[in-house]
């Protein structure tokens, strides 16, 4: 068994989604200039946001859940596989409109010492030691359940399409295991990211997610505020936006720029083509 390094948790120093709402609480980092080259590369493509996704072919993204729990105490973390397969099911129902889906392939359950069940930040060195479990290429979609780690409020983080070639290894979702099933859209959240979406409120009243119909917001959503409408372009704030922080009960759709947007990013980046 590897040796788990146990430390103070670490934050990193990236811009992180840091909004302490009632609602989803995301602590997927974004790095500005990678999203810019990453909407160049797009932009350029064969496949743009020029080209509607008419979804005429079909993959099935192969998962590989990691499950972490605690050693001394297996009731800490060791979820059982109902909860795998209903939380498979939820996010399947979010992306079979375009033909997308997803099937775990291989259940991994490891016992590792308490501090590094609840110990994992985004880049820290517990998560390093959790995704060298990592299996896969680029289309396998990696998933690693911990405990929460303390005075952290994120559920979880993912990383994103542009970035594997330049870091595989740190490829996939960390989410805590009390998130699921019941709060199942957290999952959901993550799942976007890892195809290539951002937050709504991402550059705030700019604009800045790339997809056209999904209103400027200038602040994440909390609770489910019908009507909210931060900005003054067109549109009120697109609280059932699955890219929100909005509640769950408030969050019930992605919308067709979206799912053109992460086809493109699967095209470009995952070797996934669903056009």
């Amino acid at each position: 068994m590897l040796k788990f390094i146990i430390l103070s948790v670490l934050l990193a120093t990236s811009v992180l989604s840091t909004s302490l709402t009632t609602g989803l609480q995301c602590g997927s980092v974004t790095h500005p200039d990678r999203v810019a080259a990453a909407q160049e590369r797009i932009s350029a493509s064969s496949v743009n946001g020029t080209q509607a996704l008419k979804a005429q072919a079909a993959f099935t993204v192969p998962v590989i859940w990691n499950v972490f729990y605690d050693q001394n105490n297996p009731q800490d973390g060791n979820i059982p596989d109902a909860v795998i397969t209903q939380q498979i099911k939820v996010m399947n129902t979010y992306f079979q409109q375009i033909r997308l889906s997803f099937a775990v392939t291989s259940v991994r359950r490891i016992g590792i010492p308490y501090n590094a069940v609840h110990g994992a930040a985004d880049g820290n060195a517990v998560e390093q030691q959790l995704k060298s479990y990592h299996q896969g290429d680029a289309r396998t979609l990696n998933i690693y359940t911990v405990g929460k780690t303390p005075n952290l409020p994120y559920a979880g983080w993912s990383s994103f399409p542009w970035d594997y070639q330049r870091a595989p290894m740190d490829d996939g979702i960390v989410i805590d295991y009390d998130t699921l099933p019941g709060g199942a859209y957290y999952m959901v959240h993550e799942v976007g990211h890892w195809v290539g979406l951002l937050h709504t409120f991402e550059g705030g009243c700019s604009g800045g997610d790339f997809v056209d119909d999904t209103p400027a917001e200038a602040s994440p959503a909390s609770g489910c505020p019908v009507g909210r409408d931060t900005c003054a372009a067109p549109g009120v704030d697109p609280i059932d936006n699955m890219m929100d922080y909005s509640n769950d009960a408030c969050k019930t759709r992605f919308t067709p720029g979206q799912y053109n947007r992460l086809a493109q990013m699967l095209y470009n980046y995952r070797g996934i083509n669903l056009y």
